[in-house]
C-alpha cells in the first residue's frame, strides 16, 4: 500500500511544484519585457496555458496508470491502496467510466474477501463443538448466505442444521402433538382394518417384485392381524409380535430381488412389517402410494404392536 500511496503523493507533489515555477517564470517574463508591446504578452500567456494543459494531461495519465496497476495487483491487504487510488483519480478528473470500473473491481474484491473469510470460518466451525449447537448453526447459515458463498458450502451448513432440527429433543407441546398424531393414525388404521374388506394395501413379493393387491384385517380384541391376498391366501399373525420400519432400512427386504425392482420413489414409500408365528419369523413389505401414507401406516403399526403386548 505504501508504494501506491507514495506514487499518488508524487503526482500531487509534482503538480504543486510545477505551478509556482511556472508562475515565477511568467512574472520574470513580464518584467523583462515590460517595454514590449501587448501582443508579446498575450503570446506568453497562451504558451503558459498550453503548458499547464499538457502537464495536467500528464498528471491524469499518471493517475490512470496507478489506478490500473493497483487494480491488477488487488489482493488481501491492498484494499486501502485501491481506495486511495480511486480518490486521487476523482480529484484529477479521470474519466467516470474508468473510475466506475475501478470501483467495481474494488467491490468484487471485498465480496471475494468476505466469501473466503466465511468459508474459513465454516471449516473451523465444523471442527468445533459449536457445530452441534442449533442456534450457532443457524447464525452460520445466515452468514454464509449473506457472504454469497458457493452452493456446496451453503448446503453443508443447511444439511447440518436440518439434521440438528430433526434429532433435537422435542419440546413438551411437540411431544403432546406427536402422541396425538400416533393415536390418530392408529385409530384410522383400526377403523379401516375392522370393517368389511379391511384396510387396502399393496403387498410386494420379495422374490420377483410382483405387486399384489391385498387387505389387512384386525380382530376386535386387537390380538391378531390377517393379511389376505386372495380368496384362499390368508396369513394370520399375532399383533404383539409385530415390528415395523421403513423397508429401505430393513436389510432382508432392501437386499431382496423383489425390492430392487422398485423405482426410487416406490422404495421410499415401502414399509417392512416383521412378525413371528410359532417361533417362525416372516416379513411383509407393503408399498404405499405416498410418503405421507407410508408414515401413517408406520405410526399405526407402532402403536398397534405396543397395544398388543
Amino acid at each position: 500500500m505504501g508504494a501506491v500511496c507514495a506514487r499518488c503523493n508524487e503526482v500531487q507533489k509534482s503538480q504543486g511544484d510545477n505551478a509556482p515555477r511556472m508562475r515565477g517564470a511568467h512574472t520574470a517574463e513580464m518584467s523583462d519585457e515590460a517595454s514590449a508591446d501587448g501582443s508579446d504578452g498575450d503570446h506568453s500567456e497562451v504558451a503558459a496555458s498550453s503548458e499547464d494543459d499538457h502537464n495536467q494531461e500528464e498528471y491524469k495519465q499518471g493517475v490512470e496508470e496507478i489506478l490500473k496497476s493497483t487494480g491488477k495487483n488487488l489482493k488481501r491487504g491492498k484494499t486501502m491502496a485501491m481506495k486511495e487510488a480511486i480518490s486521487t483519480a476523482k480529484k484529477y478528473g479521470l474519466e467516470t467510466s474508468k473510475i466506475s470500473e475501478a470501483e467495481k473491481k474494488l467491490d468484487e474484491h471485498k465480496k471475494q474477501q468476505k466469501r473466503e473469510e466465511a468459508e474459513r470460518e465454516v471449516d473451523a466451525f465444523f471442527n468445533s463443538a459449536a457445530c452441534k449447537d442449533l442456534a450457532m448453526t443457524e447464525k452460520m447459515l445466515k452468514k454464509v448466505k449473506e457472504a454469497d458463498c458457493s452452493e456446496k458450502v451453503i448446503k453443508r451448513v443447511q444439511d447440518s442444521l436440518e439434521e440438528l432440527i430433526l434429532t433435537r429433543d422435542l419440546e413438551d407441546e411437540e411431544r403432546s402433538n406427536a402422541r396425538e398424531l400416533l393415536k390418530q393414525s392408529c385409530r384410522d388404521f383400526i377403523l379401516a382394518a375392522t370393517k368389511a374388506g379391511g384396510r387396502q394395501v399393496t403387498l410386494l413379493s420379495l422374490d420377483d417384485g410382483q405387486k399384489i393387491a391385498a387387505s389387512i384385517a384386525v380382530d376386535p380384541p386387537l390380538l391378531n392381524l390377517t393379511v389376505r391376498t386372495g380368496a384362499s391366501s390368508v396369513t394370520e399373525v399375532p399383533v404383539g409380535s409385530l415390528s415395523v420400519v421403513a423397508a429401505k432400512n430393513d436389510k432382508k427386504v432392501s437386499g431382496s430381488r423383489g425390492f430392487k425392482v422398485l423405482g426410487e420413489e416406490e422404495c421410499d414409500c415401502a414399509v417392512a412389517v416383521r412378525y413371528q408365528v410359532d417361533r417362525t419369523s416372516g416379513v411383509f413389505c407393503f408399498v404405499e402410494p405416498t410418503r405421507v401414507r407410508r408414515d401413517r401406516l408406520l405410526e399405526a403399526f407402532v402403536v398397534l404392536a405396543v397395544a398388543g403386548r
